[in-house]
């Protein structure tokens, strides 16, 4: 920077500004099932499957008791009944699109094709100033913010598009660094850093401000929601409507800093430091909050209701009858949350003599758990006595959720795990001339699930009412035009204790579950150069994971029956007296007689248990990795990588595409071992740049002008080839 005089800070004051702007838009075809006019109407008539067999279509208000099993018949003439027709599937299914193109079978499948365009737009900009005060002291300052704007395809007929589903995503970002360089000596170097970012995120559904009594559900849903647009409708095997549909303010706080100092003595490199972090979510999502219903073909299977088959039942005649599965939540996820952490460091490259060098290293890692600003979170006791056990006559009753600040617990939501040290050890060996042998192993601590979050199990302040059309599995009780009878779940806070969101499903994190995961990880290999600056490698690379997470947002149940308990098979749908009458108020378990199943369940007073992010999954991974490098000469330079691995887990929180990531059995861990979801076993990787011989002082064109050079010189073509499977 120089100002003539007033400032001249030649080679002393530096700065960068750049702005960057996206605008895409990205073409999709959208092909799916919707339900045909006659289908529309409940006449299943001439339904066939895609073999062309006849969809027989149950009436469950038939189903009866037939020695050990359950039977139903089924409608006259394959026909629903006009009478029979939920008003609110009647006025709902007006809102899907009609078939717009031939099937692709027999059974009608894919009769709709709908174009869209996906919006994204971004603007984003950088400024960042270096100063060098003097030769041992310098600084530098960067600020950026970004625009990032996900927008909604539009595929929909305007007149149908409010059921449409999707929301409005537009994400605010603002971040900054400092960076503060000291040379204290000529072999001692200090680096103090700052960092801080804070993403915006404000979602909301396209259909915001839809009245759901328009649809015929009941006043009360309306007059309860904290956001009003189009409820989610999914039935099996066709599209679904409302899909998508949330309002979202999210504010996500990271402030990062960092100590490093370098010492260079005789034969070492020593390097020692401090990091901090604080990171704090604000969290107010509003989703199932007019009500998000699910239909399968259970409610129309037949005539063994509890038998699945392909010739009976359809998801659209569960809908159309009003019998399903939903949920209607308040205060779905409304959190402020905050965490810290803190690392020591010291590492030394020992140069020990010309050709060995060993790798010393010792880290400390301290997570301070989350708390909330309000209490406003809870976790699962598994052990704890239940208030119910003596008036239900339940001896044994146990499980509760209890509170952040109550019952002997402190704020924080877990307590820390304060014995993470994490050892590391390398070496490099020079074998011959051009030829090096490496190898290392250490331990890794992966960021914790305990930290501030927006997911944290907030359930007394949040709650969820739930709609079972039938508690048994096969007698329909409860229907669509009036989901939650028996009024929605009150918002509680932590008044009840132990007694919070009985009778319902609760998600919430285990009480006590505050292991860090961490990674075993080692590593052999060598490396030789040959003539050419052609560099080849190879070795094995392993790791073994532990503590790692076993469940998601409700991906496991400790509520699922045990294998023996499932042997009991349609005794487990006989009705017996219900203990928790008049104790339960609301959802299924406030029925004077229940489903035998409800009281064989691990916690019986809960309708679900669903564990959040809990810990004890582990991992092995084992590879064979080979690299080639060709480096740059005569305008070339190549880098070939191969890796033949294994993984193998016993839960995969993500998944690719054809692969179950949930946890299928609670009760048998072992069984869950198998190669993972996120396995890739082979991989291969080739790319290139070579620089065109073109220009001035190259082969071609050595003396052309600087003008024409400036268009024609200096150009390079890159490619990049990749397999895996």
């Amino acid at each position: 920077v120089y100002i003539p005089k007033l400032y001249n800070g030649r080679n002393r004051t530096f700065f960068f500004a750049s702005f960057e702007g996206l605008r895409e838009r990205s073409q999709s075809n959208l092909t799916t099932t919707v339900p045909t006019e006659l289908v529309r109407n409940g006449d299943y008539s001439t339904t066939v499957n895609s073999a062309g067999a006849r969809v027989v279509i149950y009436d469950p208000a038939t189903t009866t008791r037939s020695g050990n099993a359950f039977v139903r018949t089924a409608f006259p003439g394959n026909v629903i009944p006009a009478a029979r027709i939920d008003p609110v599937a009647r006025n709902t299914i007006k809102y899907y699109p009609l078939p717009n193109r031939p099937p692709d079978n027999i059974g009608g499948t894919s009769n709709l094709a709908l174009p869209g365009t996906a919006p994204i737009n971004s603007d984003a900009f950088d400024i960042k100033g270096d100063e060098n005060i003097n030769d041992r002291n310098r600084f530098f300052v960067r600020v950026s913010h970004r625009n990032y704007d996900l927008g909604i395809e539009n595929r929909f007929p305007s007149d149908l598009a409010v059921a449409e589903g999707g929301s409005y995503q537009p994400q605010i970002s603002n971040n900054a660094a400092f960076d503060y360089t000291f040379n204290l000596r000529p072999t001692f170097l200090v680096d103090f850093r700052y960092g801080f970012g804070r993403m915006l995120l404000k979602f909301s559904p396209r259909s915001a401000g839809f009245d759901p009594t328009t649809l015929g559900l009941p006043s009360y849903i309306r007059d309860e929601a904290e956001g009003l647009y189009f409820p989610t409708f999914s039935p099996t095997g066709y599209l679904g409507l409302g899909a998508n549909s949330f309002y979202r303010r999210n504010a996500f706080e990271t402030h990062n800093w960092s100590l490093n100092n370098s010492k260079v003595a005789t034969g070492h490199l020593l390097k020692f430091g401090f990091e901090a972090r604080l990171v704090r979510v604000n969290n107010s999502e509003v989703s199932n909050a007019v009500g998000n219903f699910s239909f399968d073909r259970t409610a129309t299977q037949g005539p063994n209701p509890n038998q699945a088959s392909q010739v009976a039942g359809d998801g659209m005649a569960s809908f159309l009858l009003g019998l399903g599965s939903g949920t209607m939540t308040k205060c779905f996820k409304c959190v402020s949350t905050q965490s810290t952490y803190w690392a020591w460091y010291f590492a030394d490259d020992w140069k020990l003599t010309g050709k060995l060098t060993l790798n010393l290293g010792l880290r400390y890692d301290l997570e301070i758990p989350r708390h909330e600003r309000y209490n406003r979170v809870n976790v699962f006791d598994q052990f704890a006595p239940s208030p119910l056990a003596g008036p239900s006559g339940i001896g044994d009753l146990r499980g509760g959720l209890i509170f952040a600040g109550t019952s002997g617990m402190s704020a924080q939501q877990f307590p820390a795990d304060k014995n993470n040290l994490a050892p590391r050890f390398g070496f490099a060996y020079q074998v011959a001339k051009n030829t090096v042998l490496r190898g290392g192993a250490g331990i890794f601590y992966a960021p914790s699930l305990r930290a501030a979050g927006g997911t944290v199990g907030n359930f007394g302040y949040r709650s969820d009412t739930q709609l079972i059309s039938m508690p048994d599995g096969v007698t329909p009780t409860n229907y669509l035009r009036n989901p939650f009878p028996d009024g929605l779940t009150p918002v509680v806070g932590n008044t009840q204790g132990l007694l919070t969101a009985i009778g319902s499903s609760i998600s919430a994190s285990l009480r006590g579950d505050s292991v860090v995961p961490y990674t075993e990880n080692w590593s052999f290999n060598l490396q030789r150069q040959f003539p050419g600056n052609l560099l080849v490698e190879a070795g094995y690379v392993g790791s073994h994971g532990l503590h790692l997470t076993q469940t998601g947002e409700g991906t496991a149940n400790l509520n699922q029956l045990t294998g023996d308990q499932l042997k009991l098979g349609t005794q487990l749908q006989q009705q017996v007296r219900n203990p928790f009458l008049g104790l339960i108020t609301a959802g299924p378990l406030a029925a004077a007689t229940i489903p035998q199943s409800f009281l064989l369940r691990l916690h019986p007073q809960f309708t679900t248990v669903n564990p959040l992010y809990m810990t004890g999954a582990s991992s092995i991974y084992h590879s064979f990795q080979a690299k080639l490098e060709k480096r740059f000469t005569n305008g070339l330079s190549l880098l070939v990588s191969y890796t033949d691995a294994k993984l193998i887990d016993d839960f995969s929180i993500i998944s690719n595409v054809g692969r179950n990531a949930n946890m299928q059995n609670l009760w048998d861990r072992k069984n869950e071992r198998a190669v993972s979801a996120n396995d890739i076993s082979q991989r291969f990787v080739g790319s290139f740049v070579y620089a065109l011989p073109i220009g001035r002082g190259r082969r071609v064109g050595g003396d052309m002008h600087r003008a024409v050079d400036a268009v024609l010189g200096g150009w390079q073509i890159n490619g990049i080839l990749a397999f895996q499977s």
